[in-house]
């Protein structure tokens, strides 16, 4: 650990209890506490960061910051702004989730904000932060970005798809077949697997249940993520599972500034909107076309947690926005609307695209609900992602301004523009999913131009990797898909209505996934299938960026690892632990002094 903090009793006891067994008696003791949310850090710079924490009353809490600077130490009294945005709905306050006590996951009522921009800080250095709150004392750290100039290494983290729920505490996803996976345990009901995990029928095969909660696989992620002390955490999107829903909410801070964990309370979240993060899940979904509260609602809550630098527009403030790194530029963009609307249901049925047919990538990433929609249900901020849009015209001018500052490029967004998944099909195909991020292709043509080295992104789920170099001279962008944080484990489209038809490969910029690129390796100990390596697990990708001496006509190297969290098992199923393990698809990319990849 980098540093230790003083939590209060109730909150200590409830991080040391394994992830799905939080009792309702320990969540009513935590919610004693004066921290509804731990302190937890944005919207970082070389001369500042913005703190932030919640709590149930609003009391004005004091932020002691010390460290390198004019007078050793700053000091602000910050008080509490309800967020009516964030109170709970009757239908959460009345959910029901089987194996969980009813209403053991909520917090009291109130939801108060207290956040402050701390400035005048110096580049590259380590600050220690407490923040005093009612009868607690939270302590934490932080180290600030370097020069542009003077920087040695940095090392960022990409998630994405967490999509954080209180039935994450006590429900096992299918685990979809991959390579290798023929040597798996018997998935017939009744087997050990089945008594132990639980099988479920997916496209009319019985598949396994991964053996850890989406609860544990989450936190066991973070704990690796942590332990890596990377400088920032990008989460590109669908951060919970429907940003209309509260205790979505309360659960993905329960694990990154909470009970279960605190990645973020001394480690920066710079935060991408996700489709999930538009959508009500019991408090009316996407809504009607007549009434799309829902959105609007969801998208408030998105925020009211988050505060990005501003884009110019102030409407559209947090939806894309620019986080300077040290060398290292992190774009955000908003993927959720394009103009013009599309739907799956504007394609007759004689005009839709079969098989790997594609005849351009869209205007839209969702059929879900249009701007006309959304601005009659009194939403203001919503941003297109479309050519010649505000959104697009911010972003060119940030990787020209990027360019010509000789910085290193990557970008993030939540609808994998290239994927081999579900999301992966365009609006005018038979089998699109109604959200395919295909349209976001349309940035391609700027990002090559601009020398951008990688765009992240999730949403169908996969760990994947694309790479497009459409002049053919070798330094085109390499585009992820980390959809795997804790949440589904899909595995890749399949040209057929069953788990053993051939995958559909209709995205032909496909290098690597992780459930066809590396096998399940199993092997039988005391009669029992026990997998040794390989397979799709919980994880992210590591972003390594050091610095070069010495080489000519070269500032940099990045070294981008899809890392996974791989359970050990004895041979009763049992899992023993979880290891910290990376795939075979090792990026490395050298970067010359303009901050593009070399050739």
């Amino acid at each position: 650990m980098r540093r230790r903090t003083r939590l209060c009793a109730a909150a200590l006891t409830a991080a040391l209890l394994p992830a799905g067994t939080l009792s309702g008696q320990a969540t009513a003791a935590t919610r004693q506490a004066d921290f509804r949310i731990l302190p937890y850090l944005q919207s970082p710079s070389s001369s500042g960061i913005t703190i932030t924490w919640f709590t149930e009353d609003g009391g004005p809490g004091r932020l002691t910051v010390r460290g390198p600077g004019p007078r050793g130490r700053q000091i602000a009294r910050v008080a509490g702004e309800l967020q009516p945005d964030l109170a709970y709905t009757t239908a959460e306050l009345t959910q029901e989730i089987p194996g969980l006590e009813q209403g053991s996951w909520l917090e009291g009522p109130d939801n108060y904000k207290h956040s402050t921009q701390v400035s005048g800080l110096r580049p590259g250095a380590q600050y220690h932060y407490t923040v005093e709150q009612g009868g607690e004392t939270f302590r934490g750290r932080f180290r600030t970005a370097p020069a542009a100039d003077r920087w040695q290494h940095i090392r960022l983290i990409a998630m994405s798809d967490s999509e954080t729920e209180p039935r994450g505490r006590v429900q096992r996803r299918e685990w979809a077949p991959g390579a290798g996976a023929a040597g798996r345990p018997s998935a017939d009901p009744g087997s050990l697997w089945d008594r132990t995990y639980g099988t479920t029928v997916l496209s009319g095969t019985r598949v396994l249940r991964y053996p850890l909660t989406e609860d544990e696989g989450l936190r066991r992620n973070l704990a690796v993520v942590r332990d890596r002390s990377p400088d920032a955490v990008l989460f590109t999107g669908d951060l919970v599972q429907g940003g209309g829903y509260q205790p979505g909410w309360d659960e993905f801070f329960r694990h990154t500034a909470g009970a279960s964990g605190d990645l973020l309370t001394d480690v920066p979240i710079i935060p991408a909107f996700g489709n999930w993060e538009s959508y009500g899940a019991i408090n009316g979904g996407y809504g009607t076309p007549e009434d799309r509260t829902p959105v609007v609602r969801s998208r408030a809550k998105f925020h009211a947690y988050f505060d990005a630098p501003g884009n110019g527009t102030p409407e559209h403030r947090d939806n894309y926005h620019r986080i300077d790194y040290g060398p290292v530029t992190v774009l955000t963009i908003d993927s959720n609307n394009g103009e013009p609307d599309d739907s799956a249901a504007s394609y007759p049925p004689e005009e839709k695209l079969t098989g790997r047919e594609y005849t351009g990538p869209g205007t839209d990433t969702q059929e879900n609900f249009t701007r006309p929609e959304y601005e009659a249900a009194g939403g203001r901020d919503l941003s297109d992602h479309s050519p010649g849009g505000r959104q697009w015209t911010w972003v060119e001018q940030q990787l020209r301004d990027a360019r010509a500052a000789g910085q290193i490029v990557l970008v993030q967004f939540h609808h994998a523009p290239y994927s081999s998944g579900e999301h992966g099909l365009p609006m005018n195909h038979a089998l699109t999913s109604g959200q395919g991020g295909t349209p976001m292709r349309v940035y391609h043509p700027l990002f090559e131009r601009y020398g951008v080295t990688a765009v992240v992104s999730g949403h169908s789920e996969m760990f994947e990797r694309s790479f497009v170099d459409t002049d053919g001279d070798g330094t085109g962008v390499h585009y992820y898909d980390v959809g795997v944080s804790g949440d589904g484990l899909r595995g890749v489209r399949r040209d057929g209505p069953t788990l053993d038809s051939p995958p559909l490969a209709y995205n032909a910029f496909s290098r690597w996934t992780a459930d066809q690129g590396e096998p399940e390796v199993w092997d039988v100990v005391g009669g029992t299938p026990r997998l040794l390596s390989g397979g799709k697990h919980y994880g992210h990708l590591e972003i390594d960026v050091d610095r070069v001496r010495g080489k000519s006509g070269r500032k940099a190297r990045i070294t981008l690892t899809p890392v996974h969290v791989f359970p050990v098992m004895d041979d009763t199923l049992t899992v023993l632990r979880t290891e910290r393990r990376t795939y075979s698809d090792h990026v490395v990319i050298d970067v010359g002094a303009d901050g593009t990849p070399a050739r």
